[in-house]
C-alpha cells in the first residue's frame, strides 16, 4: 500500500522535477537509480542534504573560509574569490570586489602574491583547457596560493567514462548522457550523428573553448604528483563523504573529481 502511494505521489510531482523518496531507501544507490530513475547529480544532492554539506561544511567547520575559483565562467557563489579572463564589467556588480581578470597560465609572481593565500582552490571543468605543460605550471602556481594543508579540487571530463560510453555506443540512448547531449553535443552536431561524433565533441568541445587534453583519475594524480607540492590525492567518487553537487561535482554524470592537500 505504501509503495503504491509513493508511486502515485511521484507520478504527480515528477512533472515539477521533484521526487519523494522513503528515508529507508536513501542508502541504496542502485535501488535509487533503478526504481526512482535518479541520476548521479540527484544522488549527490541527496547526499548533501544527508551528510551536512560535504566538503563545503567541512571547510566551514574548520574555519577554512578563504576560497578561490579559477575559471568561474560567470557563476559566482558566496565565500569565493574568482579569477577568469573575461572583463570585470560583465560580472554582477555585487560580486566585482571578489573578481579579478587574470589568466592563471601567464600570471606573474607579483600577480599571485597580491592575491594572498587560500584554504581551497577549485577548478571545475577548467583543467582540460590547458596543455599538460601549462597545466603543470598552473598547479605549481596553485601551490603557491594555498596555505599549508589547504585543498585543491579539480574536476574534468572523465576519459574512462567517455571511452566506455563510446565503445558501448552509449551516447544516444544512455539516460546518464542526456544532459551532456542536450547541453553540449547537440549544440555542435545533429542528433542523428554517430557516437564517434559525440566522443569528438567531448574531446575537443566547442570551437571557442577547446579541450586540449584528456584526463582520468590516474592522469590528474600523475600531474599533481609531478609538482611535488601535493599529498593525500584521492578521487571523490559519488559515495565519498565530501562529494556533493554542485560544490565538488560540476557535471557528475561525466566528470572525474580529485581532491588533494598542499604539503
Amino acid at each position: 500500500m505504501k509503495t503504491a502511494l509513493f508511486m502515485l505521489i511521484n507520478k504527480i510531482i515528477s512533472k515539477a522535477g521533484v521526487v519523494m523518496i522513503p528515508v529507508r531507501e536513501l542508502g541504496n544507490r542502485t535501488h535509487l537509480e533503478d526504481n526512482f530513475g535518479l541520476l548521479e547529480h540527484d544522488l549527490l544532492r541527496l547526499k548533501e542534504a544527508s551528510n551536512g554539506g560535504g566538503l563545503r561544511q567541512h571547510l566551514l567547520k574548520n574555519n577554512m573560509t578563504r576560497w578561490l575559483e579559477i575559471g568561474c565562467g560567470g557563476t559566482l557563489e558566496d565565500n569565493f574569490h574568482y579569477i577568469d579572463v573575461f572583463p570585470e564589467g560583465i560580472v554582477d556588480p555585487r560580486a566585482r570586489n571578489h573578481y579579478s581578470r587574470l589568466d592563471i597560465v601567464h600570471a606573474t609572481t607579483r600577480d599571485l602574491e597580491a592575491m594572498g593565500k587560500f584554504d581551497l582552490i577549485r577548478m571545475q571543468h577548467v583543467f582540460e583547457h590547458f596543455i599538460p605543460e601549462d597545466g603543470e605550471q598552473v598547479l605549481k602556481k596553485c601551490g603557491s596560493l594555498l596555505k599549508p594543508g589547504g585543498y585543491i579540487l579539480i574536476s574534468t571530463p572523465d576519459l574512462q567514462i567517455h571511452a566506455r560510453t563510446y565503445l558501448s555506443s552509449g551516447y544516444k540512448n544512455n539516460p546518464h548522457m542526456k544532459s551532456w547531449n542536450e547541453s553540449f553535443a547537440y549544440q555542435r552536431i545533429p542528433e542523428d550523428a554517430p557516437d564517434s561524433f559525440h566522443f569528438s565533441v567531448f574531446a575537443h568541445s566547442l570551437t571557442y573553448e577547446r579541450h586540449l587534453w584528456c584526463y582520468d583519475f590516474d592522469g590528474l594524480r600523475y600531474i599533481l604528483n609531478k609538482t611535488g607540492l601535493f599529498g593525500d590525492i584521492e578521487e571523490l567518487k559519488i559515495d565519498h563523504p565530501f562529494a556533493t553537487f554542485p560544490f565538488t561535482h560540476n557535471r557528475p554524470d561525466e566528470d572525474v573529481c580529485v581532491l588533494a592537500r598542499r604539503k
